[in-house]
């Protein structure tokens, strides 16, 4: 499907969903791609009862699909138990008040191997609590790491989305001309809000900043920059990571959906995709990303973006205005919707 959208050839890329199994046929993101096919094709009629079914996810095709439709975005947000003997009973388990001690003491691994113990034996409510727990000590990657594994848990939007430093945010979100809900989801994505987080690439940090590019982006503002190990302090990542994304999407014509896979991949990658597939819209150009993990970076940052804007607004952008660079004109409000998925 990927390689005849990529040459333009939309009854190509139709005919390949056609031939997928119903199950995978049947989700949002293969609903939306065959609905925006068959429009381009000239069949909207065949186009709106499928863009209305993937419209009731929660997801990145789910968002594109509700523009489409019409619909409120779909979220059914979940909150902890709130019993409180089942409260003091979580607070008081010893394996994770261990746990949280060895974290909060930097022995991550330690901490790590104390956690699972103290939830092994933890039914779903128990579990989720925990991670409240976690999160209330900053530990804030046991929102994803430390979740049950069922749907049900995926609601639990404001536990999976943590948001620290949001003044720090919105504040270099503004300076530099950005939507905080998009700083938020790049965050979250990059490092889980965890600020000492390093990756094998020795990107550092809040927002991943390589300790070269940071320089860099320090120097370009004429900032001091006080060496690689700084990155680890929010209130210096957060500036140069919100300035390095600015001028990313500066360097793509104001679109942010190029910028953020210019952020994963590098801007000389981007610059070869687009130069392969100049006139692809956003979202076919967007599926097309030769490199797997930019191509499923990108959706995730930009529906984490509708997450964030929920968590800090009540509200959202639209996402398609989001993608294509408009101004918002089209704010979009949330509605649980029956039979949503998770």
């Amino acid at each position: 499907m990927r390689e005849a959208l990529a040459r333009g050839d939309r009854r190509g890329a139709l005919a390949a969903i056609e031939r997928m199994p119903a199950a995978l046929r049947g989700s949002a993101q293969w609903q939306y791609f065959e609905a925006r096919l068959r429009e381009d094709l000239g069949d909207a009629a065949a186009a709106v009862p499928l863009f209305a079914a993937a419209a009731k996810s929660p997801t990145f095709h789910g968002f594109l699909a509700a523009d489409r439709a019409g619909a409120p975005y779909a979220l059914c947000p979940r909150e902890p138990s709130g019993d409180t003997t089942l409260r003091r009973e979580v607070a008081a388990n010893a394996a994770l008040r261990r746990a949280i001690a060895l974290f909060q003491i930097r022995r991550p691994q330690l901490a790590a191997l104390e956690w699972q113990a103290a939830v092994a034996d933890m039914d779903d409510a128990r579990r989720v609590l925990a991670v409240e727990q976690a999160l209330a000590a900053r530990w804030h990657d046991r929102a994803i790491f430390g979740m049950p594994a069922n749907p049900e848990a995926l609601l639990h939007y404001s536990l999976r989305f943590p948001l620290r430093h949001a003044s720090l945010i919105r504040r270099e979100s503004r300076r530099h001309g950005l939507e905080p809900s998009l700083v938020a989801a790049l965050t979250r994505a990059e490092s889980a809000f965890m600020p000492e987080a390093r990756s094998p690439a020795d990107a550092r940090g809040l927002m991943q900043l390589l300790p070269s590019t940071a320089q860099g982006v320090a120097r370009r503002l004429g900032k001091p920059w006080g060496g690689g190990d700084s990155l680890y302090r929010p209130e210096v990542n957060v500036p140069l990571g919100t300035a390095y994304l600015a001028q990313r999407i500066g360097d793509n014509g104001g679109l942010a959906f190029r910028a953020i896979a210019a952020y994963n991949a590098g801007q000389g990658a981007v610059n070869r995709w687009v130069a392969a597939r100049p006139t692809l819209p956003a979202d076919y150009w967007i599926e097309t990303i030769p490199f797997r993990e930019t191509r499923e970076y990108v959706p995730r940052v930009l529906a984490f973006s509708v997450i964030y804007d929920w968590r800090l607004d009540g509200r959202s952008r639209s996402l398609t205005d989001r993608l294509e660079g408009r101004a918002d004109h089209n704010p979009r409000t949330f509605a649980c919707p029956d039979k949503a998925s998770p």
